[in-house]
C-alpha cells in the first residue's frame, strides 16, 4: 500500500500544479482564455483511451507493469510542460500525463480491493487521502517555485521527483483474477448490462464532469477577481485539505452505511455549491465556500468507487474501476471542452450554473434507475 500512497500523492502534485498554473500559462505564452479548455480536455482524452484499452489488463495480472508504465508517462508529461510555449505543445503533454494517470488508478484499485477485505472502503479512503495529499502540495509548490523562477521550475521539479518515485513500484505485483481467456472477453458489454452498475457510474460522471469544468475555469476566474498567482495555488490548497484531513474516516461511511447511498447524497449536496461559485466576487468568500464542497467530494469519492466495486464480479474488478474512469474521463472531457468557451461568452454566473443543473441531471437519473433508499428498507 505504502508504494500505491507514493505513486498517487506524486502524480496528483502533478496534475494539480498543471491545474494551478493555467492562468500563468496563459499570461506567460499568450494562449487565449478560450483555448485553455484545449489543455485541459486533452489530459482526459488521454485518460480515457488507456482506461478503456489497457485497465482490463490489470485484472489479468499486468497490474505492475501498467503502474510502471503510468508513472513513466505521467513524468515525461510533466518534463514536456517545462519545455512547451505553444498550445499544440501543452496539449500534447497534458495528454501524456492523463494516460499516466488512467492506469495508474485501476491497477491500484484493483489491489486494494481485493486484498482489503472488509476493510474496502477505508483503504479506498486512503488511497484517495494519499492522491489529495499530492493535490494540496503541489499546488503552494508550483506557485513559490514559479515567484521564485518561472513556470517552468515547478514541472521540472514535479517531473523529477515523479520519475524517481518509479522505484516504490518497481517491483510491484497485484494478483490476477482467475478467468479463462472467455470469460475475459466483452467485459465492459456485461458490465454496462446491470442498472445498479450504469446508476453507479452515472455518480462519477456527474463528479468528474465538475472536475473538467473546474480545471479551466478556476484559476481564470480567480484571477479575473484579482487573486495572484500564489492564491490561487492556495485557494486550490484549501479546497482538499479538508478532504484530506477526513478522507479515511470519509471511506469508512461506505463500510458502515451503502456505498450507494453515501455517494449519492454527498454528491446531490455538491450542487448548489457548484451553482453558486460564479456569483460570488469576493476571493475570500469563495475560499469558505469551497470548504463544504470538499467534505462532501472526500464522502463521494470513495463512496463511488465502492458502489462501483459492489456493483461488479470481483474478477472484473479493475476492469469495472476502469470504465468507471473512462466514463469519468469522457465527462471531464466535455466539462472542460464546454466550459471554457460558456465563460467567455456568457460570464462565470451562467457557466458554473449550467455545470450544476448538468451534475443534477446526471444524478437525478442514477436515483430513478436504482433508488438508494429502496436498498435501506
Amino acid at each position: 500500500m505504502r508504494s500505491l500512497y507514493i505513486v498517487a500523492g506524486t502524480t496528483m502534485a502533478g496534475v494539480s500544479s498543471v491545474f494551478a498554473l493555467l492562468a500563468e500559462i496563459h499570461n506567460t505564452y499568450g494562449i487565449a482564455e478560450r483555448d485553455l479548455g484545449w489543455i485541459a480536455g486533452s489530459a482526459f482524452v488521454g485518460a480515457l483511451v488507456t482506461q478503456l484499452w489497457l485497465s482490463r489488463y490489470a485484472d489479468r495480472g499486468h497490474g505492475g507493469l501498467l503502474m510502471r508504465l503510468g508513472v513513466l508517462a505521467s513524468a515525461a508529461g510533466l518534463l514536456w510542460f517545462a519545455a512547451a510555449d505553444q498550445l499544440w505543445q501543452f496539449v500534447v503533454a497534458r495528454s501524456l500525463l492523463g494516460a499516466g494517470v488512467g492506469v495508474i488508478v485501476p491497477a491500484a484499485r484493483r489491489f486494494i480491493i481485493v486484498t482489503a477485505g472488509a476493510d474496502q472502503g477505508r483503504q479506498l479512503g486512503a488511497f484517495y487521502g494519499a492522491y489529495l495529499a499530492g493535490f494540496v502540495i503541489g499546488p503552494p509548490i508550483a506557485g513559490a517555485l514559479t515567484v521564485a523562477f518561472d513556470v517552468r521550475a515547478p514541472f521540472l521539479a514535479l517531473g523529477a521527483v515523479t520519475t524517481l518515485s518509479y522505484l516504490s513500484v518497481r517491483r510491484l505485483e497485484i494478483p490476477a483474477a482467475d478467468m479463462d481467456e472467455r470469460s475475459s472477453k466483452g467485459v465492459l458489454r456485461r458490465l454496462v448490462r446491470s442498472r445498479e452498475m450504469v446508476a453507479a457510474l452515472l455518480v462519477v460522471v456527474s463528479f468528474r464532469y465538475s472536475v473538467g469544468v473546474f480545471e479551466p475555469l478556476w484559476a481564470p476566474h480567480m484571477d479575473n477577481l484579482g487573486a495572484s498567482t500564489m492564491i490561487v495555488t492556495l485557494s486550490l490548497s484549501a479546497f482538499a485539505l479538508p478532504m484530506l484531513v477526513i478522507a479515511r474516516w470519509a471511506g469508512g461511511l461506505s463500510d458502515r452505511h451503502s456505498p450507494r447511498l453515501t455517494s449519492l447524497l454527498s454528491a446531490l449536496a455538491t450542487v448548489p455549491m457548484m451553482a453558486s461559485y460564479g456569483w460570488i466576487t469576493a476571493v475570500p468568500v469563495l475560499f469558505v465556500a469551497m470548504l463544504p464542497h470538499g467534505i462532501m467530494e472526500a464522502i463521494q469519492s470513495p463512496g463511488s468507487q465502492a458502489a462501483v466495486a459492489e456493483a461488479a464480479p470481483m474478477d472484473d474488478a479493475a476492469s469495472a474501476q476502469g470504465l468507471g474512469e473512462a466514463m469519468g474521463s469522457a465527462a471531464s472531457m466535455i466539462g472542460a471542452l464546454s466550459a471554457a468557451p460558456i465563460y467567455a461568452w456568457l460570464g462565470p454566473g451562467p457557466a458554473f450554473l449550467i455545470a450544476a443543473l448538468t451534475m443534477a441531471g446526471l444524478l437525478g437519473l442514477s436515483w430513478l434507475l436504482d433508488p438508494p433508499l429502496k436498498k435501506q428498507q
